[in-house]
């Protein structure tokens, strides 16, 4: 993967694909294998608190939401650091830990972020199998799966975004709901409204 290799891997919510987070060669081979507008920015996968600190300016209620909610379904999107290439995201940089052992076990081996997006073309359906995946992309665009079979259909990850205001705003509720998220930051049940998809 540290020569531009894209791969097909299981998370807690469907099958990614990915690439080294650092390499703009195969970051443009996701883009153009998804057939995925460039003004769509990807996420991350990472291993660790001090992996996030090397790609994002980190907040204090980021570092609440991580230790409270990862390795989980949980995606949070923080200004970048100059480490993350303007092809993954021009400005900020959205990330999770994974509760799959095997996605994280790979992070940790390539010690470096994985880009994370869903193993399909853009507007096709989640891939929940590699039969599907393959269905979509073919054989050759792809240069190793990860198959552990079909992957239990549960809701995405919800987004936490720090980059927008007021801060934070819930742009997708998924597997952890914006009620829990919001209580546990402290913030006012009175303004919860502002922080929530309009």
């Amino acid at each position: 993967m540290l020569k531009g290799g894209i791969i097909v891997y299981p998370t807690e919510t469907a099958y990614g694909l990915g690439c080294d987070a650092f390499n703009h060669r195969a970051i443009n081979r996701i883009f153009k294998i998804k057939n995925r507008p460039k003004n769509l920015p990807l996420s991350v996968l990472v291993s660790s608190i001090d992996m996030i600190e090397t790609i994002a300016e980190v907040n204090i209620s980021a570092i609440k939401l991580i230790e409270k909610y990862h390795p989980g379904p949980l995606v949070i999107a923080l200004p970048k650091k100059i480490t993350i290439p303007d092809s993954v995201n021009q400005n900020n940089i959205a990330f999770r830990i994974s509760s799959n052992n095997f996605a994280n076990s790979i992070v940790k081996l390539l010690n470096r972020p994985l880009i994370s997006t869903s193993a399909n073309k853009s507007g096709e359906p989640t891939p929940y199998s590699v039969s599907e995946i393959l269905d979509s992309f073919g054989e050759t665009e792809i240069d190793a799966i990860f198959d552990v079979g079909k992957i239990p259909h549960r809701k995405p990850s919800t987004i936490v975004d720090f980059t927008l205001n007021p801060a934070p705003q819930i742009t997708r509720e998924g597997g952890i709901s914006a009620k829990d998220i919001l209580s546990y930051l402290n913030i006012p049940k009175a303004s919860w409204k502002l922080h929530l998809p309009k």
